[in-house]
Order: structure tokens, then sequence, then C-alpha cells
């Protein structure tokens, strides 16, 4: 008798230990699950490093920190480069949906092309693109009625071929140096095309495949152009230091459209501020992350805050000066 009581006794214990363990063990899985939920998952994709592009990532990181600073909620940021490679774009689109981010953001049209192209349940926010409906991203800017939204890089094209015809009023023909396979660039230059048509001037096209072919290119038109105005195009800014030199050593200048090419190697420009751009991308980027609004009917915008910017030093080297007018 006095066995069995020993034997029930032991399986009471048993009992209870074993009960413990199981309560202790789904605390700590809630407990698990509840600290994964707080954990914002965003997967950021760069086409290429420059500094357009370089500080439109810092005005997402800054903003998204700053919000989230004071919440229950934690970032965790996945940056990746693409060094410009299309099919490094789709290995870091294909990386994002098999880490089930919660959201991607995509800075660079082949960034935003890859991740489209990968998956159309989690949110993407395009940034820095130039023709959206072009790249095929959407088919309507106010409301693209998918899984995509985000920030418009389109500069002043008009403003711009305008600064030209200010710095060089003898100028009567234009290079035209970009590269064919960026869609962005190719939507430029047909603005561009359309505000030098209305202007009465000459341009000729000096496309290029890859960056080695920029100094054949820009050689080449020594002869032909006056002044060569480049688009915001991804593989000129990553050579502009090369454009640069061959700039002074041919003595034409060149108008980029975006400041970080100016400061390098341009002449002058008025450019849209990148940085305001990452800030604009991320507010969408929390916009979808908090439910506020539904990304189907967030509108792609562009953003409308310009910088006049004068490369004093480049100008100094073509002999050139700057009109009082350029000011105005």
């Amino acid at each position: 008798m006095k066995k069995n009581k020993i034997i029930i006794f032991i399986l009471i214990i048993i009992f209870i230990l074993v009960s413990s363990f199981s309560i202790s063990k789904n605390n700590i899985y809630k407990k698990t699950n509840a600290e994964n939920n707080d954990i914002v998952k965003i997967g950021v994709s760069q086409l290429i490093e420059h500094d357009a592009l370089n500080l439109i990532y810092k005005g997402i990181e800054d903003e998204l920190n700053k919000y989230y600073k004071n919440s229950s909620k934690k970032i965790n940021i996945d940056y990746q480069n693409a060094q410009g490679e299309q099919a490094n774009c789709n290995t870091i689109a294909q990386k994002f949906v098999n880490d089930k981010k919660d959201i991607i953001i995509a800075i660079g049209t082949p960034p935003a092309q890859s991740a489209v192209n990968m998956t159309k349940n989690i949110p993407i926010i395009a940034s820095g693109i130039g023709d959206p409906i072009g790249a095929k991203l959407v088919t309507n800017l106010n409301k693209p009625n998918a899984n995509i939204t985000g920030v418009i890089n389109l500069p002043p094209i008009e403003k711009q071929i305008e600064l030209i015809t200010k710095l060089l009023p003898n100028a009567k023909k234009i290079g035209l140096l970009y590269c064919s396979s960026e869609i962005n660039s190719v939507y430029q230059i047909k603005l561009a095309k359309e505000k030098l048509d209305l202007l009465g001037l000459e341009y000729i096209d000096l496309t290029i495949a890859n960056a080695n072919e920029i100094q054949q290119m820009m050689l080449s038109a020594a002869n032909k152009a006056d002044v060569i105005f480049s688009p915001t195009d991804n593989i000129i800014a990553s050579s502009m230091a090369n454009v640069a030199m061959i700039e002074e050593s041919i003595k034409i200048p060149v108008v980029c459209a975006d400041a970080g090419m100016t400061k390098i190697g341009g002449t002058i420009t008025y450019s849209v501020d990148y940085y305001d751009i990452g800030v604009l991308t991320a507010k969408k980027t929390i916009e979808v992350l908090e439910n506020i609004k539904d990304i189907k009917n967030i509108p792609l915008e562009p953003s409308y805050n310009y910088n006049f910017v004068v490369n004093t030093n480049m100008i100094e080297k073509l002999g050139l000066k700057i009109p009082n007018n350029l000011y105005n």
C-alpha cells in the first residue's frame, strides 16, 4: 500500500513538472512571436553607388529611424547594392521575397522592375524612378492599383535646357550623352529634344552602352557639339570623374541634370533634392506599414524641391562666366 502511494506521488510530481514545462514553453513561444511581430523587416535594393542614390537612401534611413525611434516597433533594414547589374537586382529581389520582408524599397528603376516581377504580395516603394509607366511598373500614376507606389525622380528638363541657352547663348548644337538602355535616360532625352525643337536648336545623340564607351563618345563630339547635356543617367553619374577629365581636355561644357554629377564635373544645373526624395519615400513606406493608406491608392508623385547648383571650379577651367540672370 505504501509502495502504491509512493508511485502515485511520483506520478503527480512528474505531471506537475511536465505541465510547468509546457506552460513555460508556450509562454516563450508567445513571447518570441510577439517580439517578431514588433520587428519590421525592410528590404532596400539600390541600383548602384553614386551620390544621388546615396542621398535618397540617407533620406529614407533618417526618416524611418526618426519615426520608429519612440515606437514599440523596431525596424530591421536589409540594405543591398546591385552594383549596376540587372542580374543582381533579380537576385536581391528574390532574396527579399524568400526572407518574407514586410516591405521592399527599390532605389532606381531596375530594382523596382525586379521587385515587381518577383512578388505581387509584398508592398513595394519605388524611389528615384523617372518614368514609372514607361518602365511598366504601373499604368496609372494617380491610382497604381497594384502593390507598388513611390516617388518619381524627374528633373526640370525644360529649365535645364534653358540654362544652357543662358550660359552659352551662341551654342548651336547640343550633344546628348546618355545610356541607351536606361529607360529613365531615354525618357528625359525625349523631353530634352522636345524643348530643343521648340528653341530651334540642333542636337546629336551620344549614346553609350556602358561606361567604357564614354571617353570615345565624348571625344567624337569635340568637333560636332558646342555643349553636352546628360540626364540623370546612372552609368554617366558613376563615371563623372572620368567625364570631367575629358570635358576639361576638349573644352566643352557638360550640363548635367543632377546636382551630384554637376559637383563632380558638370557646370550648372537645376537639380531635384535627392535627400528630400528619400524622405518622401520613407513617408510613403510608413503609410503602408502602419496601414494609414492602401498602397493601391497611393499616387506616385515627384519631388518639386529644386536646387540651383554651380560648379565654379569647372566654370573657371572652361573659361566661362555665369550671367547674372541665371541667379534670378
